[in-house]
């Protein structure tokens, strides 16, 4: 099978918005080379369609996808390889989205063990995984795991260079896992200091803004200032308008801010 012409094709579906040819062809192609017994093929279109049903919002499906590319990786000998990590990102992540935390965390930790026997331990990869274990710790409410691997990720994607981008997230993050611990003060330097970055010139162009500024808002309302949470979720909800539309975000900040304006009556009336 010519591999990297299949993937032009896809590549041509996804530039066309056109899932479903890319699903049907993707089928196709995996019945085709299951007949061939092509296993290196298949490898790769079972963990791209396990992307596609991740993107449609199939978990159940992508968990079931990433489920036999495991069982390929063992049938290849590709144990502890980078491919065995690569796949078990694939299918942590769709294990997350279906509500799998513990499943999920396990098999991250695995892929972080793999990445550092390969000596991948100081790659931007590790410093995404470190994120997504951080968000396990949080949905289990597990905070102070949570904060430990965000402070990895962040002491690692700080060495990168042209990442001032990813280091603004990453404080992001920091900053609520803080406030979910009621440490406000500590959470108010995070994002502010994320907050500098997206109000310079390379920073508000960056889709990420949104998040700093409800980051902000949270913080504020907990602070119990709702004049000054009003600002940042309606900064918020202005920037995500102009740069993305009317999205599900939209409607989150639009409750906030209906909740705080509510609060904020009850007080003065």
């Amino acid at each position: 099978m010519d591999m990297q012409e299949k993937f032009r094709q896809l590549d041509e579906y996804y530039a066309k918005g056109d899932l479903k040819g890319a699903e049907d062809s993707l089928t196709a192609w995996v019945e085709e080379a299951e007949e061939a017994g092509n296993l290196g093929a298949l490898l790769a279109l079972y963990n791209e369609l396990e992307g596609l049903y991740r993107t449609t919002k199939r978990a159940d499906q992508a968990v079931e996808m990433s489920g036999l590319a495991l069982e390929l990786i063992g049938m290849m000998g590709l144990n502890n390889t980078v491919h065995h990590a690569t796949t078990l990102l694939n299918g942590a992540t769709a294990n997350l989205v279906l509500g799998n935390t513990d499943r999920a965390l396990t098999m991250y930790q695995s892929a972080l063990e793999i990445f550092q026997l390969q000596g991948q331990g100081e790659s931007y990869q590790m410093a995404a995984l470190y994120n997504n274990i951080s968000h396990c710790y949080q949905q289990k409410g597990e905070y102070n795991q949570a904060l430990e691997y965000l402070r990895k990720a962040l002491e690692l994607v700080s060495r990168f260079d042209n990442a001032q981008g990813d280091v603004a997230t990453t404080r992001t993050a920091i900053g609520m896992c803080l406030m979910s611990m009621n440490r406000l003060d500590e959470a108010e330097a995070y994002i502010l200091e994320s907050l500098g970055y997206y109000e310079g010139d390379d920073g508000l162009r960056d889709g990420h803004y949104s998040s700093a500024l409800s980051a902000a808002g949270e913080l504020y309302w907990r602070r119990r200032d709702n004049a000054k949470a009003l600002d940042f979720f309606r900064k918020a909800l202005a920037f995500n308008q102009a740069y993305f539309g009317d999205t599900h975000s939209n409607t989150i900040i639009r409750n906030n801010i209906a909740k705080i304006q509510a609060e904020s009556e009850a007080v003065d009336g």
